[in-house]
Parts: structure tokens; C-alpha cells; sequence
């Protein structure tokens, strides 16, 4: 199906159904929270007669973007889901009623295509530029206020890492340049994006000086569960610091390995050119090229995926030696 077509589908669907939940993936980053508060505004304001509800509470490091000011409501099969940003259904931050109509809009490889109806589109470089599409398939029904381009645009520069990643194309900016003009605050957004509490200004330091840097290039680093409890983080929020090691000249590739409540690891993996999904699928993992994610039970499934992302940061530095 292509794209038109899809969009048509879609907003189809959406006035066929009085109650809508749009759901967005655990541990959400600003491009989920923006993606879905951006898509609840926008479907709030051009059918007011529905009811339209962000689904799973904003962790307190995302709240500088949106208050967790939604009403609670139990999911029910007659219920319109909409899952955006998310790439695999087990990663909903809830779960999805039974017999449910379900869409998923998002930018990730489409290995889970768990929607009825699936807009899938890895040419994006977040969620919240889908969306802001998604408005302009129908700009007699849909408009983009402040409030939407603000939830929208820091989708963008969230996923974008404020235009630096290689997702970040001329549709991009064009998009940015278009929300930018409805008068948000670009200025705030953007220290919003790089804000550092007192708390996790201790984990900054501790990752710059406990990171182990391999002279290939690659960057790894554990950050315990004692931590998060030593200096009262929450959990999630620790996702601030994650770029991080790419500041330094002779990274290539950095991994996190973050304990969770529940005792295993969230893997961040990330780069600034060598492919790092491929790894991250091996551990049942997945996400973009240069950014994506796991989860290992316990230290020893770590150091398998240091090996594993070792040998693929000699091979490549081999392969571009030739």
C-alpha cells in the first residue's frame, strides 16, 4: 500500500471510532512522548467529540514536556489503538485490548508488524515527523497549533540528536523550519533536550571516568542498579547521558549496559558510522544502524555483546584498511 494510501486508511479509521488510545513504547524517549501527546492533540482538536487518551504515565525526566495529566480508562476491544514510535508489540508500555483495531505508526524496521493497518517508514527520522505528515495528509481536518509543533519538534530533535544523525535529511529541517515558524520556543526545547540534574551530573562523571575506551574505537560501560539508589535516579532517566561517550574523538561505538528494578541489562547501543543492529538483533534486540537497543540477563551476556561488538569494529576498521 502505498503512503497516500495509507494515510488515507488511517484517518479513515480514526472517524469511524468514538474512543482512541495511543499507546508509545516503555521508557519512552522525547520522540515517543512527543509522537503520542502530538497525535492525542491533534485528533483532540479536530474531533472533540471523541475521546482521545495518551496511554502510560510520562516518566519524571520527560515532564518538562508533557505533564502525566491523562485520565485513567481501561482499554476495551471496540477501542481504536494506535501504537507510535514502537517497533515490537512487547514493547508497549501497556497492554493492548483483545480484538482491538490497532495501527502502528513508526520508523523502525518493521519486524513486528502487529498493527491491523501499519505505516512503516524507516526514511523518517522520528516518529514525530510521521505524525506531522500525517496532519498535512489532511490540512482541512488537521492543524498544527504551538502546542502540537512544540510536542512534535522536540520529537525531532530528540530522535535527531538536535540534527546531528545520519536520519536527519532536507524533509527533516523543511518540517522543523515549518513547526518553528508557529512561534514554539526553540531555545528551551533545546536546553531542555541537554538538561543535566544535580543527580545525574554524578552519573556524567562517573560514566567519563569508569567507561572503559578500547583502542578500536569501541566504549563500554556499566552503570549499577546502586547507583540509581545511591544518588535516588530513576530509572529511565539515565537516558540523557546516553550519548555521551560520542563526544570523545576516539569513540567509534559505545554500548551501555543499565541494570534494571528487575535485575537484568538494557543495552544502549550506539555509533557514529559502524552498523551496530546487527549485533543488537543477535540478542533479540533491535532499532536503527547506528542506535539501537537490547536486553541481557546478567554480566556474562554483557561481555558477549562487547565480543561480538568488538569484532565488528575490527572488521569494519579492516574493511575500510583494504
Amino acid at each position: 500500500m502505498k503512503t497516500n494510501e495509507i494515510l488515507t486508511a488511517i484517518v479513515q479509521s480514526i472517524a469511524k471510532m468514538d474512543r482512541i488510545l495511543v499507546y508509545r513504547h516503555t521508557n519512552p524517549d522525547p520522540d515517543a512522548i512527543g509522537a503520542q501527546f502530538g497525535l492525542v492533540a491533534l485528533l483532540s482538536a479536530a474531533y472533540p467529540d471523541k475521546t482521545v487518551v495518551a496511554m502510560a504515565q510520562v516518566p519524571g525526566h520527560l515532564v518538562w514536556l508533557h505533564a502525566d495529566d491523562q485520565p485513567a480508562i481501561t482499554p476495551q476491544s471496540t477501542d481504536l489503538v494506535i501504537a507510535v514510535d514502537c517497533a515490537n508489540q512487547q514493547r508497549l508500555a501497556g497492554d493492548l485490548p483483545s480484538d482491538a483495531f490497532t495501527i502502528k505508526i513508526d520508523h523502525h524496521p518493521n519486524r513486528d508488524p502487529y498493527g491491523q493497518l501499519n505505516w512503516v517508514d524507516e526514511s523518517y527520522s522520528s516518529c514525530s515527523e510521521m505524525i506531522f505528515d500525517l496532519a498535512k495528509s489532511d490540512p482541512a481536518r488537521f492543524n498544527i497549533d504551538t502546542a502540537i509543533a512544540t510536542d512534535l519538534y522536540a520529537g525531532i530533535i530528540g530522535d535527531t540528536v538536535r540534527f546531528s544523525t545520519p536520519e536527519t535529511t532536507a524533509r527533516t529541517l523543511a518540517i522543523a523550519s515549518e513547526l518553528a515558524a508557529t512561534g514554539i520556543d526553540i531555545a528551551t526545547l533545546s536546553h531542555h533536550e541537554m538538561d543535566l540534574t544535580p543527580a545525574l551530573s554524578k552519573l556524567y562523571g562517573y560514566v567519563l571516568s569508569q567507561q572503559t575506551v578500547e583502542a578500536n574505537g569501541l566504549a563500554h560501560v556499566v552503570l549499577p542498579r546502586q547507583l540509581f539508589e545511591k544518588w535516588d535516579i530513576n530509572y529511565g532517566d539515565e537516558d540523557a547521558i546516553v550519548p555521551l561517550p560520542g563526544n570523545l574523538t576516539t569513540v567509534k561505538v559505545w554500548l551501555f549496559f543499565i541494570e534494571t528494578p528487575e535485575g537484568n541489562y538494557r543495552v544502549h547501543f550506539r555509533s557514529k558510522a559502524i552498523n551496530v543492529n546487527g549485533v543488537a538483533k543477535a540478542f533479540n534486540g533491535g532499532g536503527h544502524p547506528l542506535a539501537s537497543g537490547a536486553f541481557v540477563p546478567d554480566l556474562a551476556s554483557a561481555e558477549q555483546v562487547v565480543d561480538q561488538m568488538r569484532a565488528q569494529v575490527l572488521a569494519q576498521t579492516a574493511s575500510e584498511q583494504v
